[in-house]
């Protein structure tokens, strides 16, 4: 029968109430939001939102192109294009692979390393309002809980 297959609104607000993937995006979004006003107050106002797949899957030592669009979940072609913009911008450079002659590496520059730096500060001020709001002791909670649920979920991709 129709009905049984319908959702009522309520059904839809208990889903959402109770449904863990609405509140990870919603705090994700928060804390990324936060994270490029932080950038912005430092005088990155260049960054936009997108860059943040480079930025946060980028080593220190620098990564392939295809490893980063991996790592980020997005096509070689949309990394490429990112990889493009933040170059442009100066804070990073495509270098021969030193494992590999033929390949090439994305790695920071100078700039891209102050830029990381500013980085690290702005992401942890959002940490220490989050704790502010919700308490040392859960905060660290949440942060051991999703790092646990992540490790799981990773073990069970490879």
């Amino acid at each position: 029968t129709m009905a049984k297959n319908k959702l009522s609104q309520d059904d839809l607000e208990h889903y959402r109430k109770h449904n863990i993937g609405q509140s990870l995006m919603e705090v994700a979004r928060h804390f990324q939001r936060h994270a490029m006003d932080g950038f912005a107050a430092q005088g990155y106002t260049q960054l936009q939102m997108s860059h943040q797949a480079i930025l946060t899957h980028l080593s220190l030592s620098g990564t392939r192109l295809t490893e980063l669009a991996r790592r980020a979940a997005i096509s070689k072609q949309a990394m490429g294009q990112l990889v493009d913009e933040v170059e442009r911008m100066g804070f990073v450079e495509r270098v021969q692979d030193p494992d590999d002659g033929r390949a090439k590496i994305v790695r920071f520059t100078p700039a891209g390393h102050v830029l990381m730096k500013a980085g690290t500060n702005v992401g942890t001020s959002v940490q220490q309002e989050y704790s502010a709001l919700i308490g040392e002791k859960k905060m660290q909670r949440l942060h051991d809980l999703l790092e646990e649920l992540y490790q799981s979920i990773r073990k069970d991709q490879v």
